[in-house]
């Protein structure tokens, strides 16, 4: 039928934008490749179920809801932005020697108050849904072994326009993505370090060997309506933020017999996880590193469930240090490292 277009031809881009509820244009370099769109919007219906009638005859709309997860194949490049915002402090890139390759380090700000970003969908050939602001405060990266990382970005938005001036179908023809091609894969390139916080540097004498990595951050939030305005007023913290992570190990064995002991003494330690990719230039490959200077073992299990192999697992708790360890250089819970070849800082 007319205008009708398939997710081949989906085209979603996420621009950073500067005032709540005013949409900024998609354009070059916004574009946002996902596997599947999770923002529901909800509308509650309010009955007048007043005494005194037989039937209920007036129905009016309540408060639109909107959020959700939009789930994405985790590449080197492109995840900059959503990820700069969730996290709340960027900057300038480092330019490695004379090179194409550039390191980004994303921090985690306390608040991130007045960072969100305007996402467009043109879902048919001549119909955009614009969510002018969108606020991204949390994301889920799933890795296993041999198989492409996948990042789920959970979000609120003030409301749906499908009938904005400002991302129409002729201005999402403008949206390119930054990379279509590096795709982050968990493979033999991937390291996973530990050590007691308390002890040296992270080093390759250190390494872990999960078969599966799942990493979670949320800052839990709220968003309210408020008269005189269409859509929710700009969400803000509603309690701590919240960083777990569970990994999964083939077997239960000698080595990994030590986080019972770590998980029984409750013990501190200090991690890192570095995935590698192609070469940019020269000596730098395109890199996405977790570093993680406070993390506790929390219930590791070696469950058996028949005459196979009893395989294990753990969950940390990653929390803030109340000092930087030896070779990390910072006190909140986590960063992100990054080496692609944006050249310019992602909040900008």
């Amino acid at each position: 039928m007319a205008n009708e277009i398939t997710g081949r031809e989906l085209i979603v881009g996420l621009k950073k934008a500067t005032t709540w509820h005013t949409p900024v244009a998609c354009g070059a370099g916004d574009g946002l490749l996902i596997l599947s769109d999770g923002i529901k919007v909800t509308t509650p219906v309010e009955l007048d179920d007043s005494a005194g009638q037989e039937w209920i005859f007036q129905a009016d709309p309540g408060v639109k809801d909107i959020k959700g997860t939009l789930d994405c194949y985790m590449r080197y490049q492109g995840f900059d932005v959503p990820l700069a915002l969730i996290m709340g402090t960027a900057g300038a890139p480092v330019q490695q020697e004379a090179t194409a390759a550039y390191l980004h380090t994303l921090a985690l700000s306390s608040s991130i108050f007045g960072k969100f970003a305007t996402m467009a969908q043109l879902k048919l050939s001549n119909k955009v849904w614009e969510f002018p602001s969108l606020k991204l405060h949390g994301f889920k990266l799933t890795a296993e072994m041999n198989k492409p990382v996948k990042i789920s970005l959970e979000g609120i938005a003030d409301k749906l326009d499908r009938a904005s001036a400002t991302n129409t179908a002729a201005t999402m023809a403008n949206v390119t993505y930054p990379d279509q091609v590096n795709r982050i894969f968990m493979d033999k390139n991937t390291v996973v370090r530990i050590n007691d916080q308390s002890g040296a540097a992270l080093d390759d004498t250190m390494k872990l060997y999960p078969s599966s990595i799942e990493f979670s951050f949320n800052r839990p939030m709220d968003a309210e309506p408020v008269a005189g305005q269409d859509g929710v007023d700009e969400p803000i913290d509603n309690g701590f933020p919240a960083v777990t992570m569970t990994m999964k190990f083939p077997r239960y064995n000698t080595a990994n017999d030590a986080f019972f002991t770590d998980w029984d003494n409750f013990t501190s330690k200090k991690m890192d996880i570095t995935f590698t990719g192609k070469v940019i230039e020269g000596a730098y490959n395109y890199r996405f590193r977790l570093i993680l200077p406070h993390v506790k073992v929390d219930q590791p299990e070696a469950p058996v469930s028949g005459p196979g192999k009893i395989p294990f697992s753990l969950s940390f708790q990653i929390l803030a240090a109340a000092a930087a360890p030896t070779g990390m250089a910072f006190t909140e819970p986590f960063r992100i490292e990054m080496i692609n070849k944006r050249t310019t800082d992602p909040l900008a």
